[in-house]
C-alpha cells in the first residue's frame, strides 16, 4: 500500500531509544511535540499515533523492562513502517544473552545478530536493513556535552559503563571489557547511521530535539497530506471499504467454481445473484478476493465498467440503508455524471435510487456488490429491502449476500438465483491449517491437524482461523493439546471468542488489571473505532495515557481479531463484538456507561472531525437527549457538523424530538431573537429550520441575512438569501412578494455571470407566473432557461424545461406543440436513462392522445409508463397510470379489465396514503359494479367512499 494513499491516511511513528538516559527526550516529545503533530494530522483528516514501548515502564529493573520490549518490538516496528524515529546518546542499551528461537525462526536475519542491543535490533529492523524505508525515518544523536549539564550523581546513568550488578556478577575486568565492547558497538552504529542518513548536528538538550522532530515530521505531513488534501466523505467511505476488503485477503481457501460463477454473472445477463452461507463461512472473503481479482483484470479498460462494493458493517454508516444509497448515488454522480438530487425523505430516496440505477446503466456497465444485508439497521423497513427496486437494469450486475432472516425472505420471494458458500470439507480445512501456520513458520503434527480438521466447528473458516491464531501464542509445543481441547469445545465462533477474551485476561493484565475488559468495551462503544492514541488516553489515569508497553502485547496478540480502518482500531468480525457485549456489557446500563465515557472524552477534544463524528453518535446511543440537544444548540459545533454531514444533523434532531421533550425550535430561539450576534452560523440555522418544516422562522432568518448582505455589499450571499426566500414565499402562496425577490435575484445572477443559478432563477419565476395565470410570461422565461441549458450542456435541465413548457402549452390547448416538446423530453430521458422523466413524458403524451380519442396509441404508451413505474417501484405514479388505463378500458366496454386495474389502484392508494384519489377510485369501481347489477357490492364501496371522504 502506497504511503499517502487514501487507504493509509494514518501516521504511526515508532520511537526507538535506549532506556533511562532518554527519559527526558521521550517526555519532551510525548508532552509537547506529539500533541502538536496530532493536531496537525487531525486538521488534514489523518490519524496520528506514536509508539514508545519504553515510556511508562518501571525503571527500577532495566533488564526486565527491555525483555518486555523485546517480545513485541519487532512486530510493532512493522506496524509503524515506514515512520521511524531513532535517538542515541552515550549508551548502547541492553544486550540480551539469547534471542527467542521462535523469533529467530520467523526473522531469519536475527540469527547473525546475537550480541546486539535491543535498540540496535529495532533500528536494523525498522530502517537499516532496508534503505527503501528511509524516506520517513529520522535519527537524532545527542551531544556528549549534555551529560556535563546534569547533576554529578546522575551522570553515570548516561554513559556506557559497567553496572554494579554486572561487576558483582562478572567481576570488574569482565564487566569493564563488556562496557568497552558496548561503546565500540555504539560508535559503529552511529557511524552506520551517519553514513546512510542525513543526520542533523548533535542536539544539545531535549528541547532542541523537540524542535528538530517537530520540523521534520511537519514536513512529512505537509508532503504526504498537504493542506486541502482532506478526503471528501465519498473518498473516506470508499477508503474504509477498501481497507475492509483488504482485511479479508491473505490465506483464503475458496473453490474455483465460486469465482467462475461470479465471473459468469458479471459477464452475462439476468437477475441479481444472491450469495448465501452461514456466518463466518467466508462470504465476505470470497467477495473481497474475487473483487480484487476482477478489478485487476479490468484495470486496462476502466471506461467499460463502474465497480462498486459496499460491505455492510465495514463502517458505522455502512449499515444505514439511506447512507448506503446516498453513497452509491454520490459515486454515480462523480464517476458517471448521473446528476440527481439526493433527497432526505425515505420514499423519495428510494425512487431516486431506482431511477439512478437506470441512468447509470445507460452510461456504463455497473458491477455493484452489497455484502451482509442482514446487518442493515432495522429502520424504515430496511431489512425487508423496500429500498431495493423490484427490477434491476440488465446492465447493472448486482451481487448480494445475506444470512437467513428478513432480507433473505424478501430475496426468496423475488426468486433471484443463489450461490451457496459451503462449509469447508476436511481436506480444505487441512490445507487452510497448513497454509495459515506456514505464514509464521509453524506447523502441527499430522495427528493434531487431523483432530482439528475433524471437528465439525472447524468447517467454519472463521472458527478455524481464530483457533489457529490462538495456538500460535502457546509457548509449549508439548502441551499444545491442552488449548486445542479448550478451543475445540467452543460451540460456535462467538463462544470461541469468549474463551479468547478469557485467555487475554490471563496473559495481558499483569501490569494493568482490567485492561482487556476496558479496552474491548471502549472499542465496542466507538462509532468508527479508536485511534491508538485515543485508546491509550482513555485507558490511562490522571490525565496520563496508558504506557504503550502495557497495551502493545495485547494489541499484537489480538492483531487478527482487530482491524485498522484508516488508523482507527475496530473489531474484525461481528462475532467478537457480540462476545464482548455478552461478556462485559450485557446490561443496557453498562452499554450506556461505555458510550458516555467516550462522550466525555470527545467532549473535551478540540472541535475537529473526530469530535463531530463521535460525540453526537455516542450521546444518541447513550440516549442522553438533553446533552445532545445542548450540543446541537452550540452554533460552533452545529456549523462544523453541518459542513460535515447535514443529513446527520437532521437525523440527530429527529431522534431528540422523537425520544424527549427537547425541541429544535427552542434550541435556536436565541438566534431567532437576535440573529445579528451569531455570525455565519445563522445561514446554517436558517437551512436547518427550513428543512425541518419551520418555514416562518427560516424565512425570518433569510430576510435578516439578505439585509446584512445588502449592507456589506455581499452580492453572492444576497443572491443565495433571496433564492431561499423565494422558495418559502411560494409555499405560503405570497406570489407577488416572491416575484419581486425573484426579479432581484435574476438581476444579481446576471451581474455575477452565474448561468447555472440564473437558469434556476428563471425557472422559479416562470412557475410563479404560471401560478398567477400569466402563461405567456412563463413561456418567455422557460425559453430563456432552455437557451442557457443548451449553452451549459445541461441535459437534465433541458428535459425539465421541456416538461414545464409542454405543461403550459397543454393548458393553452396547443396540443401538437405540447406533444412535440414531450417527445423531446422523452428523447433526452431515453438518452440519459432517466426512467422517472421518461415515465412522465410518455404518460403525459398518453393522456393527450386519450383526450383526442387515440385510445390504442394512448394505451400503448400507458403500458410503457406502467412498466417503467413497476421497475422503479414508483407506487404513486403507478396508481395514476392504472387509473388512466381503467378509464380507457371502461370507455371500450372492457369493464372486467377496468375493475381489475382499479382494484390495484385502490391497494396502491392505501399504501401511499392518497385518500382523495382513493375516494375517486372507489367511486369508479362502484359505478362499474352498479352498471353490472351488483348493487350490494356497489353499495359497500359507496359506503367506503363516504367514510374516506
Amino acid at each position: 500500500m502506497a504511503v499517502g494513499s487514501p487507504q493509509s491516511r494514518a501516521i504511526r511513528v515508532f520511537l526507538s531509544s535506549t532506556f533511562r538516559d532518554m527519559q527526558a527526550e521521550r517526555d519532551e516529545l510525548r508532552k509537547r511535540i506529539f500533541p502538536q503533530l496530532r493536531r496537525l494530522c487531525e486538521s488534514r483528516g489523518v490519524t496520528w499515533g506514536e509508539l514508545d514501548l519504553r515510556w511508562g515502564i518501571d525503571t527500577s529493573d532495566e533488564t526486565a523492562a527491555e525483555e518486555k520490549v523485546l517480545r513485541t518490538c519487532l512486530d510493532e516496528v512493522e506496524r509503524c513502517r515506514p515512520f521511524f524515529i531513532g535517538m542515541l546518546g552515550e549508551r548502547y542499551g541492553w544486550v540480551p544473552d539469547e534471542l527467542p528461537q521462535a523469533l529467530v525462526e520467523r526473522e531469519s536475519w536475527l540469527a547473525e545478530q546475537l550480541g546486539r542491543s535491543v535498540t540496535e535490533l529495532e533500528m536494523l529492523h525498522g530502517v537499516l536493513n532496508d534503505p527503501a524505508l528511509a524516506d520517513h525515518a529520522f535519527f537524532y544523536l545527542r551531544s556528549p556535552s549534555y551529560i556535563g549539564t546534569l547533576p554529578p550523581e546522575d551522570r553515570p546513568a548516561f554513559r556506557e559503563a559497567p553496572a554494579p550488578d554486572e561487576v558483582e556478577r562478572l567481576g570488574a575486568d569482565e564487566a569493564a571489557r563488556r562496557a568497552d565492547e558496548r561503546r565500540d558497538k555504539l560508535a559503529a552504529l552511529k557511524e552506520r547511521i551517519t553514513s546512510s542518513f542525513p543526520v542533523p548536528d548533535d542536539y544539545a538538550d531535549p528541547e532542541a530535539l523537540g524542535k528538530l522532530v517537530l520540523a521534520d515530521l511537519t514536513a512529512v505531513i505537509d508532503s504526504l497530506y498537504p493542506e486541502g488534501s482532506e478526503l471528501e466523505p465519498l473518498d473516506r467511505e470508499a477508503a474504509e471499504h477498501d481497507i475492509f476488503a483488504q482485511s479479508r485477503f491473505g490465506v483464503y481457501i475458496g473453490r474455483e467454481e465460486y469465482s467462475q460463477r461470479l465471473d459468469a454473472h458479471v459477464q452475462g445477463e439476468g437477475p441479481p445473484l444472491v450469495v448465501l452461507g452461514e456466518s463466518g463461512s467466508g462470504k465476505s472473503a470470497l467477495l473481497a478476493n474475487w473483487a480484487e481479482r476482477h478489478r485487476a483484470a479490468g484495470a486496462k479498460e476502466p471506461d467499460e465498467e463502474l465497480f462498486l462494493f459496499h460491505f455492510i458493517g465495514a463502517t458505522p454508516a455502512s449499515a444505514d440503508w439511506a447512507a448506503m444509497l446516498r453513497r452509491i448515488l454520490g459515486e454515480f454522480r462523480r464517476q458517471l455524471g448521473v446528476e440527481v438530487e439526493i433527497p432526505d425523505q425515505p420514499e423519495a430516496l428510494r425512487a431516486t435510487f431506482a431511477n439512478a440505477l437506470h441512468q447509470a446503466a445507460a452510461r456504463r456497465r455497473v458491477v455493484l456488490i452489497l455484502d451482509a444485508l442482514n446487518q442493515l439497521e432495522d429502520r424504515d423497513q430496511a431489512p425487508d429491502l423496500v429500498w431495493l427496486p423490484p427490477v434491476i437494469p440488465e446492465n447493472v450486475r448486482l451481487i448480494l449476500s445475506t444470512l437467513p432472516g428478513r432480507p433473505l425472505d424478501d430475496l426468496s420471494r423475488r426468486g433471484w438465483p443463489t450461490l451457496a458458500v459451503e462449509p469447508l470439507e476436511p481436506e480444505e480445512r487441512k490445507r487452510l491449517i497448513a497454509e495459515y501456520l506456514a505464514q509464521s513458520s509453524r506447523e502441527l503434527s499430522p495427528k493434531r491437524v487431523e483432530r482439528i480438521a475433524a471437528t465439525p466447528q472447524s468447517a467454519n473458516p472463521l472458527f478455524l482461523r481464530a483457533t489457529l491464531e490462538e495456538l500460535t501464542f502457546w509457548g509449549d509445543h508439548d502441551t499444545l493439546d491442552e488449548p486445542i481441547d479448550d478451543y475445540l469445545s467452543a460451540t460456535d465462533p462467538e463462544d470461541l471468542y469468549a474463551k479468547i477474551l478469557t485467555r487475554y485476561e490471563k496473559d495481558y493484565e499483569r501490569e494493568r488489571p482490567g485492561l482487556v475488559k476496558e479496552a474491548m468495551s471502549l472499542l465496542w462503544a466507538a462509532r468508527r473505532g479508536l485511534a491508538e492514541a485515543e485508546l491509550l488516553d482513555l485507558l490511562g489515569a490522571d490525565g496520563t495515557p496508558l504506557p504503550a508497553g502495557h497495551w502493545s502485547p495485547l494489541h499484537v496478540a489480538a492483531d487478527k481479531a482487530l482491524v485498522s480502518r484508516s488508523g482507527f482500531i475496530g473489531f474484525f468480525h461481528d462475532y467478537l463484538r457480540r462476545a464482548v457485549q455478552q461478556e462485559y456489557l450485557r446490561e443496557e446500563a453498562d452499554q450506556a456507561a461505555a458510550h458516555l465515557r467516550l462522550a466525555d472524552y470527545f467532549e473535551a477534544r478540540e472541535l475537529m472531525r473526530r469530535k463531530v463524528d463521535e460525540l453526537p453518535w455516542q450521546l444518541a446511543r447513550a440516549r442522553s437527549w438533553a446533552w445532545l440537544s445542548t450540543l446541537l444548540a452550540d452554533l460552533d459545533f452545529l456549523q462544523s457538523a453541518w459542513d460535515h454531514d447535514r443529513l446527520e444533523v437532521k437525523a440527530c434532531w429527529a431522534q431528540v424530538e422523537r425520544n424527549s421533550q427537547h425541541r429544535l425550535l427552542d434550541a435556536y430561539r436565541p438566534v431567532l431573537e437576535d440573529p445579528r450576534r451569531e455570525g455565519y452560523s445563522v445561514s446554517v440555522v436558517a437551512h436547518l429550520l427550513g428543512d425541518t418544516g419551520h418555514l416562518e422562522e427560516s424565512l425570518a432568518l433569510w430576510k435578516h441575512l439578505a439585509d446584512r448582505a445588502r449592507e456589506s455589499g455581499d452580492t453572492a450571499g444576497l443572491q443565495d438569501s433571496l433564492g431561499n426566500q423565494v422558495g418559502i414565499l411560494q409555499v405560503f402562496d405570497k406570489l407577488d412578494e416572491a416575484m419581486a425577490l425573484a426579479d432581484e435575484r435574476e438581476r444579481l445572477c446576471r451581474e455575477l455571470g452565474n448561468p447555472q443559478d440564473l437558469a434556476d432563477s428563471l425557472r422559479g419565476q416562470a412557475m410563479i407566473h404560471h401560478r398567477r395565470g400569466a402563461p405567456d410570461e412563463a413561456m418567455k422565461l422557460l425559453e430563456e432557461q432552455e437557451r442557457l441549458c443548451r449553452e451549459l450542456g445541461d441535459k437534465d435541465g433541458l428535459a425539465n424545461t421541456f416538461a414545464k413548457q409542454a405543461g403550459i402549452l397543454w393548458q393553452r390547448g396547443e396540443l401538437d406543440e405540447a406533444i412535440a416538446l414531450m417527445k423531446e423530453q422523452e428523447r433526452i430521458c431515453r438518452e440519459l436513462g432517466d426512467k422517472t422523466g421518461l415515465a412522465a413524458a410518455v404518460g403525459n403524451q398518453a393522456v393527450i392522445l386519450q383526450a383526442r380519442g387515440g385510445l390504442d396509441a394512448a394505451i400503448a404508451l400507458m403500458k410503457e409508463e406502467e412498466q417503467l413505474c413497476r421497475e422503479l417501484g414508483a407506487k404513486e405514479s403507478l396508481q395514476f397510470c392504472l387509473g388512466n388505463q381503467a378509464v380507457i378500458h371502461s370507455a371500450r366496454g372492457e369493464l372486467g379489465k377496468a375493475l381489475e386495474l382499479l382494484k390495484e389502484q385502490e391497494r396502491l392508494c392505501r399504501e401511499v396514503g392518497q385518500l382523495n384519489i382513493l375516494a375517486y377510485c372507489l367511486h369508479c369501481q362502484a359505478q362499474i359494479l352498479q352498471y353490472g347489477g351488483e348493487l350490494d357490492a356497489a353499495m359497500a364501496l359507496r359506503k367506503e367512499e363516504e367514510r374516506v371522504c
